[in-house]
């Protein structure tokens, strides 16, 4: 008799911690995350492109070898080697954040405000970003991973939100010196068939030798004119009638802003490759009702070939600073 009282109590907790366990996996996350128009007063990101913008003179031969790695694929990135995104607020438990790049020029991020439940994109890269509007603050992290409740990175930075976006003078955790959230999709942008900025994407021929504006600092390794600079902005051809392309609802949204405002060359990486908010950010798969569970969405129904790289300002080669803003406390 004992022991089928004790089995039945047994079982009674064992649901119950079921229950409470399940109902944290659900609720600890959000199950959306209000979309904001970062930096919006001042970043280049939302400038549209002029009727009258000039073509660079060596823009036929740098999208040569932008449509040969188009076919390696074109895609957004959504689950893998993209950005996770979370929101902290004035009860959001403070971390110091260990960095561990060789080339960091700081050791520690410290009071950084990251929720109990965050995780970075669970590629190599580990791109985190947490955003504190209590404080008016953003914070990027490289290579993120927890570890026995000990956050470190290979790199973090912040800056204030009343800021345009781009570190002054590169430190960022990403190649360009752009904030990471600059140029990424948002489902609710997708749901409402709207991007109203420009986007960014990665390819593997970033050009060696520094960056063009707005970029701040670059990782390019490939020397040539051929290959395009992280900052360059290219812009799919606005005469071309998308009505032509047999596009879906969130291609379609992605081709207009792509001849609107543009895609900055932002980072190193293979393909062409475009970034959305990854669903680990979320207690449930927002884009579900619009590309469903997919690690990569492909892009190749908008022609590589009928993209243009607007007039590059001059390349410019110094290096990284990093410099104080009221965001960012290093130790």
């Amino acid at each position: 008799m004992k022991l089928k009282i004790l089995i039945y109590f047994i079982l009674i907790f064992s649901l119950l911690y079921s229950c409470s366990k399940h109902d944290t996996d659900v609720t600890t996350k959000p199950g959306t995350l209000d979309y904001m128009e970062l930096f919006k007063s001042q970043s280049p990101f939302y400038n549209s492109i002029p009727s009258n913008a000039q073509t660079d003179a060596n823009s036929e031969i740098m999208i040569q070898g932008f449509v040969e790695q188009s076919k390696q694929g074109f895609v957004i990135a959504v689950k893998k080697w993209t950005v996770a995104v979370y929101n902290a607020d004035a009860n959001t438990p403070l971390h110091d954040v260990k960095l561990t790049a060789y080339w960091a020029p700081e050791n520690k991020l410290v009071n950084v405000p990251i929720p109990d439940y965050a995780e970075p994109d669970p590629s190599d890269d580990g791109s985190m970003v947490i955003i504190d509007q209590n404080n008016g603050c953003i914070y990027d992290f490289w290579k993120m991973r927890n570890t026995m409740g000990k956050w470190k990175a290979g790199w973090g930075n912040a800056l204030p939100l009343e800021s345009n976006g781009i570190f002054p003078k590169g430190f960022s955790a990403r190649g360009s010196g752009f904030e990471l959230l600059q140029g990424v999709i948002w489902p609710q942008e997708l749901e409402k068939g709207e991007i109203n900025h420009a986007l960014i994407f990665s390819y593997d021929y970033t050009r060696s030798g520094g960056f063009v504006s707005p970029a701040t600092e670059s990782d390019g390794t490939s020397d040539g004119i051929e290959n395009i600079p992280e900052g360059a902005l290219l812009q799919l051809n606005p005469d071309l009638d998308l009505s032509l392309l047999n596009l879906n609802d969130y291609e379609l949204t992605v081709a207009k802003a792509m001849q609107k405002y543009g895609m900055y060359c932002a980072d190193d990486g293979g393909g062409v490759q475009l970034y959305a908010i990854n669903p680990v950010s979320f207690s449930k798969n927002p884009y579900e009702n619009i590309w469903g569970d997919k690690t990569y969405v492909d892009l190749s129904k908008i022609p590589a070939g009928q993209f243009r790289v607007l007039k590059l300002p001059p390349q410019q080669n110094s290096e990284p600073e990093l410099v104080s803003n009221s965001c960012a406390e290093f130790r």
